[in-house]
């Protein structure tokens, strides 16, 4: 508030003296006596208390914005690479938390600074929908591949940690970017010539907790590669693999799973080669389906859930049941190990059922051909229950902008495994229409899109192979 003068009537001179006017028209009569020239009176209508505080605002503001330069933003760079170190060094994921004893934000022309900018960007473009973020970071790819062929024309730089984590960048930069990936060199090209670097090195890159943490990601990217590609492993992963078990506790969940992969991933590329009889191929997937089954029945308590169940029907919860996990990892863990199962009973069947189209009446065939298919629906119920957990099941009303990133990354993982359990159970089941309901609601209330694109693909018919799914969502890219 701003008081502008006293309100009086009296003239000047008396006010100066402290003297009572008389207010007489044109002088008053203290002027009179005094021979003085009577100054009159004030406009009491210019006498006002008024409210300044908005005008006494925008002055301040003004004289701020002088010293404050306009339209004050993170540099996109800057934002890109917070968020990708919060997702995958220090937050849901932690897949590449050695990038903190190797990263060095500067000098430039470093491969790994290189690959850290341009697997960002693209992080940041799908993680936020940012058209900038996702040319830019074709624009820093390209720049980190100049960098990186540069270096591997030196032998102690291509023998270093640094240049082999900017490597696995790159491979995680394409998995993230590419669409259709199979079909293009580079899918399998980074994670291949990472395996070469670490060949290449005269000391063992197992000497120190930085070389196995690079080693660990590296059979693990190497092994999903080869599974998304039905390609066998190659000898010199099983070495790596073999070189790594003294170093980790071999009984983790995790590694053990692997080891298994690793059987299936054979397998399938026997099978594509053809140099298996169907009877062979029948009798290792049923051997390695018991392998998984021995193994779900002997995790740590650490690995174990708690089944509920709801008294009402819920859109969101499958036959009134749900399964509560210790957190999403574990979640994820034993969903790959489903996901495993479901598609080694699908080669059983997809075998017998040959076999007794062959024979005609090969009953014993056709009545296993049945049990597969019943295990199927099983497993494809038991993804189901994973679900609610981090969808929610309650009446809700939230919209996206409700689900903080994480909660968004966690239903991403889902996706995957919906889609199998999806594509494979049997239309008796009612699972396919449930799981499209569900991924419609990821898209919908969540803000997954490619929820919707999974969701779409299962309403055509489920033709498609799920490792083509697979690689659309981005592969390992975003797994916890």
């Amino acid at each position: 508030m701003v008081y502008r003068g006293k309100p009086s009537k009296a003239c000047l001179e008396c006010r100066k003296k402290k003297l009572r006017c008389d207010l007489q028209r044109d002088s008053c009569g203290q002027c009179v006596r005094a021979t003085l020239v009577c100054s009159g009176y004030r406009d009491t209508e210019q006498l006002r208390v008024r409210n300044e505080t908005l005008t006494t605002k925008q002055k301040a503001l003004a004289r701020r914005s002088k010293c404050v330069p306009p339209n004050l933003t993170f540099a996109l760079d800057d934002r890109a690479r917070n968020a990708f170190f919060a997702h995958y060094v220090s937050g849901f994921s932690k897949t590449y938390d050695v990038l903190e004893s190797l990263y060095e934000p500067c000098p430039n022309d470093r491969p790994l600074t290189a690959s850290v900018d341009a697997v960002s960007l693209a992080f940041f473009s799908f993680q936020f929908g940012c058209t900038q973020a996702s040319q830019v970071s074709r624009e820093k790819y390209l720049h980190a591949l100049s960098l990186l062929n540069r270096a591997l024309k030196s032998a102690e730089s291509s023998t270093s940690d640094s240049t082999l984590l900017a490597v696995l960048l790159l491979d995680l930069f394409e998995k993230i970017t590419n669409n259709n990936p199979r079909s293009i060199g580079s899918w399998m090209s980074h994670i291949n010539g990472a395996l070469a670097l670490v060949e290449m090195r005269k000391a063992p890159i197992l000497q120190d907790n930085t070389g196995l943490r690079l080693s660990a990601r590296l059979t693990t990217n190497l092994l999903i590669s080869c599974v998304s590609a039905n390609s066998p492993v190659p000898p010199a992963l099983v070495k790596l693999r073999s070189d790594l078990e003294p170093f980790i506790n071999k009984e983790d969940p995790k590694w053990q799973v692997s080891g298994l992969v690793v059987k299936y991933a054979n397998l399938k590329g026997a099978t594509q080669d053809g140099c298996l009889s169907s009877s062979h191929v029948i009798a290792r997937a049923t051997a390695l389906d018991l392998e998984f089954m021995s193994l779900a029945k002997r995790m740590p308590s650490t690995w174990l859930y708690n089944t509920a169940y709801v008294e009402k029907a819920s859109e969101r919860v499958f036959e009134k049941r749900y399964d509560i996990y210790p957190d999403h990892f574990v979640t994820q863990g034993w969903n790959v190990l489903r996901v495993m199962r479901m598609l080694l009973n699908d080669i059983i069947r997809t075998y017998r059922d040959s076999e007794y189209t062959k024979s005609f009446v090969n009953l014993t065939s056709c009545h296993k051909s049945s049990i597969a298919t019943s295990c199927i629906d099983e497993i494809a119920k038991e993804i189901c229950f994973t679900a609610p957990q981090f969808i929610g099941f309650e009446t809700i009303t939230l919209r996206s902008k409700a689900y903080c990133t994480t909660q968004r990354l966690r239903c991403y993982t889902l996706l995957f495994p919906l889609y199998v359990a999806g594509l494979y159970a049997s239309s008796t089941t009612q699972i396919k229409p449930w799981i499209v309901k569900q991924l419609r609601f990821m898209s919908n209330e969540i803000g997954i899109s490619n929820a919707k694109v999974v969701a779409e693909i299962l309403e055509r018919g489920g033709g498609t192979c799920p490792w083509d799914v697979y690689a659309v969502l981005g592969s390992y890219a975003f797994a916890a």
